[in-house]
């Protein structure tokens, strides 16, 4: 199974259907004289037929991404995943289905362990701490911008696009955006203007759904009466990021009439307009359009849901 497929599309899409599930039996309500207990069942039994539409794909993505940071509902999907599986053999990482243990029997049994997980005040108690965690994380962001601004009144906030040349975007797992971004930002730091005329940088590593690749939106902050308008920031940025991709990275050169548009962003998120929304200008632009807690599910924010672990998806610098 190709990671780039399962992370672009494997895991959006089980994360959306887990949500859909938890939304169900927590607010679902049977029709007399239906139980509740026959009602749950229902649910059950037609979510995992929704399930086994892709059942080769999700197997493959647990067994693959079980060392990397999952987005919140699949993570609960994990841990019911591998409860199941340690029945069968506690030595397993992945689940082989058999005449006994078939896919459909494994696929109801994990629902059946989140629909017991759901049900109890710990599980709400670990999405309140998730959501709070969160929160207070995109807060203190704001907070590090809004202080490094102070240092410097009006200051310059420069917006780049870091991404792939053609072709090769579509190729990029999530480890290696992030092992060469990392080295990118490693690079930046010793730059000797970096270090004078910075005082704030911030990234965002956001997904193309439309195209299925990865770009970040990365700014840096400059101390306004250091910084320099003859001096092009991009190319040394762009030489930094070429040496960090070994020759395949590129600076996406974004138009601005594209990101002026009603609802305008330059990666072609959906034609209709669905996933559309404007492009932020600046650090705080950014995290206000970030979704409001850390398990919400919004299909215009282009969901990350698998990450290298200790890796933030976005995060802010004070330098």
């Amino acid at each position: 199974m190709d990671i780039v497929h399962i992370e672009h599309q494997t895991a959006p899409r089980l994360e959306q259907d887990i949500h859909s599930f938890f939304t169900q039996v927590r607010f679902g309500s049977s029709t007399p004289p239906m139980t509740h207990d026959e009602n749950i069942q229902i649910i059950i039994e037609q979510t995992a037929q929704v399930l086994l539409e892709y059942f080769k794909e999700w197997n493959s993505m647990v067994y693959f991404c079980r060392e990397s940071n999952c987005s919140f509902w699949i993570t609960q999907f994990g841990k019911a995943y591998f409860t199941v599986l340690q029945q069968i053999d506690s030595r397993q990482y992945y689940f082989r289905p058999t005449a006994k243990h078939t896919e459909k029997w494994f696929t109801e049994s994990i629902l059946a362990k989140l629909r017991k997980l759901f049900a109890t005040t710990g599980f709400y108690e670990s999405l309140n701490q998730s959501n709070e965690q969160y929160e207070k994380r995109v807060d203190q962001l704001r907070e590090r911008y809004s202080e490094a601004s102070k240092l410097s009144v009006d200051a310059p906030d420069l917006k780049f696009y870091l991404s792939y040349s053609i072709g090769s975007e579509y190729l990029q797992s999530v480890d290696e955006v992030i092992r060469s971004f990392r080295a990118f930002e490693k690079k930046l730091a010793y730059l000797p203007w970096f270090r004078a005329q910075v005082i704030f940088s911030y990234y965002h590593l956001i997904r193309d759904s439309t195209r299925n690749c990865y770009v970040i939106r990365f700014y840096l902050t400059f101390q306004k009466a250091f910084y320099s308008d003859d001096f092009d920031y991009s190319v040394d940025l762009f030489r930094l990021w070429q040496d960090a991709t070994y020759g395949m990275g590129i600076l996406l050169e974004i138009p601005d009439e594209e990101t002026q548009k009603l609802n305008g962003n330059p990666f072609g998120f959906n034609p209709d307009g669905l996933f559309n929304f404007p492009e932020p200008k600046n650090p705080l632009d950014d995290l206000g359009d970030l979704p409001d807690t850390a398990t919400s599910i919004r299909e215009q924010m282009n969901k990350i849901c698998i990450t290298t672990r200790s890796f933030k998806i976005f995060n802010g610098k004070k330098w």
